[in-house]
């Protein structure tokens, strides 16, 4: 079972540090990452606009993610590691294409890119899945090409 509280500070906080109060808030008895997330993301939507920008992760940032991730039973899943201290991770970019029946199993330049939401706090570890598309392709090879968060304070 699941429960958030729904007992977090309104929009439009007065000082700068509004998100850092909401989160310390929020998490008041939160014990499950699930919860976190749903709470951390609440407390971005409530923050003011300036206070936390979105963006692509910069290459030395990007550098710092590592995933354990694979295929099986139609879904592509594992777990990503944010090695920043100072980025949140909101968005991995996966190119996942079929892998070409040949020598060295190299990939088909025909893969498509798939954006997966999450929130990996810094110096955290968050899962990541998504359902891979059907079409009897029996190997795909992934690689993360980009990933988007905020800096956190």
């Amino acid at each position: 079972m699941l429960l958030v509280s729904t007992n977090l500070p309104a929009g439009n906080f007065p000082d700068p540090g509004g998100y850092d109060l909401c989160i310390r808030e929020s998490m008041k008895g939160i014990t499950s990452d699930r919860a976190a997330a749903i709470a951390m993301r609440a407390c971005r939507e409530e923050s003011p606009e300036s206070e936390l920008t979105e963006t692509d992760l910069p290459a030395d940032a990007f550098s710092k993610l590592v995933t354990h991730a694979g295929f099986g039973y139609g879904a592509f899943s594992g777990s990503i590691y944010n090695g920043n201290g100072d980025y949140t991770v909101t968005q991995v970019t996966v190119l996942i294409a079929p892998v070409a029946p040949t020598k060295g199993a190299e990939a088909s330049v025909n893969g498509k890119e798939y954006n997966i939401k999450l929130t990996v706090q810094p110096l955290g570890k968050g899962a990541l899945s998504m359902l891979i598309p059907s079409d009897n392709t029996l190997e795909y090879s992934w690689k993360v090409v980009k990933a988007r968060g905020y800096k956190t304070r």
